[in-house]
């Protein structure tokens, strides 16, 4: 069965689970939005909405919003529009403060559906405001840029910190080719970026299963396995447009975000390697800086991860070491930050406890660097992927300098209660010692 026929459906998986697929329809194709009315009719059936709320900013309006707008007034549908404003000299950011006003904005239209026209930020507002309000929500994509556009998760700011919440997927979604090829480059870059994370990501919950028993599904691991070819066999091809590698990429992208839906975690594309686009983040809301989009953060924190884990698989027999420091609320400077870190970080404990017993026993460790070894991809591998794809594999190329990257590094381990590689480095004695000398080597 190809990965389009389980769209839809329920189906008996060999991880032993039965998986069920929300998202009824992915349509990449020309003339997409002229037919979104007839999507939605496949779509959400006896339940077709006569008043329909889109959602934009400035710039995904000017793409796509008004033609999706159209395409639903053709179709006799009263149709409401909502532009999420930019903020501080940038784009919308999705926190909590704006997911309420954009709630306050969608109640007295009362929508049957909410259509999202954009990518990250602009998806997570709606797929977060449509589970507030409990209505279905489609979305039409203006770029390969991330790959939430059919997870369940949001990954917004709360309180100042980056987290990581349950809401529910779309219904359907929509993209037309010339719109995700001509979307900006960087944009598409960081949808490779966000990709590729996924090997390393895997590593992290491969260490999951063997040291805290954690659910992995071999299926949701490489769900993309049969995509991948069409962008990782000529990288170039992504940093060139070429339409078959764009839509193979925007095709992975959705995939690796359905796994975390079937599972139920980002475990299967969030690991370690995402903790330092997200602590880029939190540095730069309390510093009143700028940050770089979060799939290049990504690509960055995955060239480290797989330094990283080039140092740890190559220890034999890890002496292991104690926890890391405790939060320092000098380095999140707001109070609030540093106090919703601490209970992340607090959280932890448990399982830190469980995985020093766990690496007691010599043969797990040997069993770990043997599958974990399977799955990850050399630094060499993921920095020559994003090099000949044109994303960003530097410290510079994401506008940080060499101490920011270096104290993200340092604290990133604090700010989410799962266990990662970034704590098995620290348990097993290559963190903080590595730090310097992967930054001078591979992020430099």
């Amino acid at each position: 069965m190809s990965l389009s026929e389980l769209l839809g459906t329920s189906f008996d998986c060999g991880c032993g689970r039965t998986h069920r697929v929300p998202v009824r329809e992915l349509v990449y194709g020309r003339s997409a939005v002229d037919s979104l009315a007839e999507i939605l009719r496949r779509s959400l059936g006896q339940t077709m909405p006569r008043r329909v709320a889109i959602v934009a900013d400035v710039r995904t309006w000017d793409v796509c919003g008004d033609g999706t707008r159209r395409s639903l007034e053709r179709a006799g549908l009263e149709v409401s529009r909502i532009i999420v404003p930019d903020r501080g000299g940038g784009g919308p950011v999705c926190d909590d403060a704006t997911c309420r006003t954009l709630v306050e904005r969608l109640r007295p239209l009362g929508p049957q559906l909410v259509v999202a026209v954009g990518s990250g930020v602009i998806n997570d507002l709606c797929k977060w405001a449509s589970f507030e309000l409990k209505l279905p929500y489609v979305v039409v994509a203006t770029a390969a840029s991330m790959n939430g556009y059919s997870s369940a998760n949001v990954a917004p700011t709360i309180a100042g910190v980056k987290m990581l919440i349950e809401a529910r997927p779309p219904v359907a979604v929509v993209a037309e080719p010339a719109v995700i090829e001509q979307a900006p480059r960087k944009m598409t870059t960081a949808g490779f970026g966000d990709t590729i994370a996924k090997h390393q990501s895997n590593g992290d919950w491969i260490v999951n299963n063997l040291l805290l028993g954690e659910y992995h599904c071999g299926f949701c691991a490489g769900i993309v396995g049969n995509i991948e070819p069409l962008y990782l066999d000529h990288p170039e091809d992504i940093r060139d447009g070429k339409p078959d590698a764009i839509k193979g990429l925007f095709e992975a992208l959705f995939w690796t975000g359905m796994a975390m839906t079937l599972v139920g975690t980002s475990a299967p594309a969030s690991g370690g390697e995402h903790l330092l686009s997200h602590t880029l983040d939190m540095m730069a809301e309390v510093r009143g800086e700028n940050h770089d989009l979060h799939g290049r953060q990504v690509g960055v924190g995955t060239l480290f991860s797989a330094a990283l884990f080039e140092r740890i698989l190559a220890i034999e027999s890890p002496v292991l070491g104690g926890r890391p420091p405790e939060v320092d609320a000098g380095f999140w400077r707001v109070p609030s930050v540093a106090s919703a870190v601490r209970q992340q970080y607090d959280a932890k404990r448990q399982s830190w406890e469980r995985v020093r017993r766990k690496m007691a026993d010599p043969g797990v460790w040997d069993q770990l660097r043997t599958r974990v070894a399977a799955e990850v991809k050399s630094p060499q591998t993921i920095r020559d992927w994003l090099r000949r794809a044109g994303g960003a594999t530097s410290t510079a190329d994401i506008g940080c300098s060499r101490e920011r990257i270096r104290s993200a590094i340092l604290h990133m381990h604090e700010i989410r209660k799962r266990f990662t590689m970034i704590d098995l480095a620290w348990l097993a004695g290559v963190m903080p010692a590595a730090t310097d000398d992967i930054i001078d080597l591979w992020l430099s």
